[in-house]
């Protein structure tokens, strides 16, 4: 999963979910609740809980800057998203895959239906090209270049991104280099 964070006027940041090292899982149910399971935090985060979208962005992006404090990070709920990355399309691809082998219809009829996954996509065209993937009977078989690293590929990016070493989208922010994520 992928926080966006999207500011008024700003730049956007995108937070790589998968990268919460251990210690920063500790801090975010500590921050939250101490009755919340990592588990539940995952969970809420999927569903675009705002508390936890905030708390996970603040802490990934407390690597680069230390002095941050939570008090400092109060985006506007509707600043922040969570977006689908590569690994979680596929995973929803190969549902989809699976659905559409037992589809009556035309094939181009199922086309409106999976579109929807847009909606919910970091990466638009990655999204667009898992689609057509489906549509031809060829997924879970990887497109080639379909891990396109153009600017041009990713809706909203930011200026500063960086390769993340999980298979979701690049993402940016005040993260740390995604290649070495201990600090």
């Amino acid at each position: 999963m992928i926080i966006v964070h999207t500011p008024a006027g700003g730049e956007v940041e995108r937070f790589d979910f998968r990268s919460i090292r251990t210690s920063e899982a500790s801090i975010i149910t500590r921050l939250l609740s101490a009755d919340l399971s990592w588990q539940q935090v995952k969970a809420r985060a999927g569903d675009g809980d705002p508390d936890i979208l905030r708390t996970a962005a603040f802490v990934i992006k407390k690597r680069t800057n230390p002095s941050l404090r939570i008090d400092d990070f109060d985006p506007v709920a509707d600043e922040l998203q969570a977006k689908m990355d590569h690994r979680e399309i596929d995973v929803w691809a190969e549902l989809a895959a699976e659905r559409l082998s037992t589809f009556d219809g035309p094939i181009e009829a199922a086309e409106p239906a999976l579109n929807v996954v847009l909606d919910d996509a970091d990466d638009i065209d990655y999204a667009k090209a898992t689609i057509q993937r489906v549509l031809a009977g060829k997924f879970p078989a990887a497109p080639s270049g379909a891990k396109s690293g153009s600017p041009e590929s990713k809706r909203g990016r930011s200026s500063n991104s960086a390769a993340s070493s999980s298979d979701s989208s690049p993402t940016s922010s005040t993260s740390t280099p995604p290649a070495s994520t201990t600090s």
